[in-house]
């Protein structure tokens, strides 16, 4: 039924554990995960961008969802990509990727982002014209 799941991750702890959730769900169901980390830009406020350390923070997780997927067995590829946009990236990486669901956390975002727009889960959640599993 899930031949491809797009994974997105920030890097937290809560999309870790979502991502665990991930790849043992496609191991038991024969399913390749597309693994994703949208680095997020902030075109208005410079100085609010990543940090060289949040940038290794952030790859040293998806290396860890990699490392997870070899383990198991599951077909993995890891996306990084930079957007203003993190939840238009997520949708546009399904419909690249023509997968089947998306699987993420509940949520992740912090700061002033979280409280001026909305969550990225809930933004991909109101948009996407595929499936979205949320884990806790």
């Amino acid at each position: 039924m899930f031949k491809t799941i797009l994974c997105p991750t920030d890097g937290s702890a809560l999309s870790g554990k979502a991502a665990e959730k991930t790849l043992q769900f496609a191991k038991e169901n024969g399913s390749k995960v597309i693994g994703l980390f949208v680095e997020e830009t902030f075109p208005y406020f410079p100085y609010a961008s990543y940090t060289e350390k949040e940038r290794k923070a952030a790859r040293d997780s998806v290396q860890k969802i990699a490392d997870k997927a070899a383990e198991l067995g599951v077909d993995y590829e890891p996306i990084y990509l930079e957007s203003a946009s993190p939840y238009e990236e997520i949708i546009k990486t399904a419909e690249k990727f023509q997968c089947n669901a998306i699987f993420m956390g509940s949520h992740g975002a912090k700061g002033l982002d979280r409280l001026l727009l909305g969550s990225v889960t809930q933004k991909v959640l109101l948009n996407s014209s595929i499936p979205v599993v949320v884990l806790k």
